[in-house]
């Protein structure tokens, strides 16, 4: 498990994500934030369709990623910041957040009312994270109060064959 964070987001990983999850149907035409994007790789192709695509990354050395990215897409926004610092009026559609709830240094129950005071009701949240006791806890607080529309095995095929991990990504919709 230790070294997923590392492999998640490379050129093949990505490729592979999105070969097996169609996300479309919860970024096409939508505001969306997603939190901890490294290179912004895996959610690339949906760049064009949404309305905004809000990258939040706390590690400076992406932010030439970044840069390129928005002279690619002029609607991809980015801030480098971290989950806890981010500060913001705007709510958004969609909240992705895959493999960065065990990176966030909050209270499981913090880190649940900053997600919830981002999304609009009606909203997606696309969620991940390794299976250690507090991010379960986040997990149950976002099962107690928004409705679980999908549930896929984040590896299969050669992902689960090499034993790096056996997380889901759950979606929610928010009542």
């Amino acid at each position: 498990m230790k070294h997923t964070h590392y492999i998640r987001q490379t050129s093949l990983f990505c490729m592979y994500r999105n070969h097996m999850y169609d996300f479309q149907k919860y970024l096409n035409g939508k505001n969306v934030l997603e939190v901890g994007p490294n290179k912004g790789a895996l959610f690339e192709k949906y760049y064009p369709k949404t309305k905004k695509f809000f990258l939040l990354e706390p590690n400076k050395y992406f932010e030439k990623d970044y840069i390129k990215l928005h002279k690619k897409y002029p609607n991809v926004a980015y801030e480098i910041n971290g989950f806890e610092s981010f500060n913001t009026d705007e709510k958004f559609d969609t909240i992705v957040m895959m493999a960065v709830i065990s990176h966030i240094r909050m209270d499981p129950q913090k880190i649940f009312t900053k997600i919830d005071s981002k999304l609009n009701p009606g909203g997606f949240l696309i969620i991940e994270t390794n299976n250690t006791k507090r991010n379960l806890k986040v997990y149950d607080l976002v099962d107690q109060n928004y409705e679980k529309i999908e549930e896929k095995t984040s590896y299969n095929g050669p992902m689960k064959w090499l034993k790096i991990d056996y997380r889901n990504v759950l979606v929610y919709r928010k009542a």
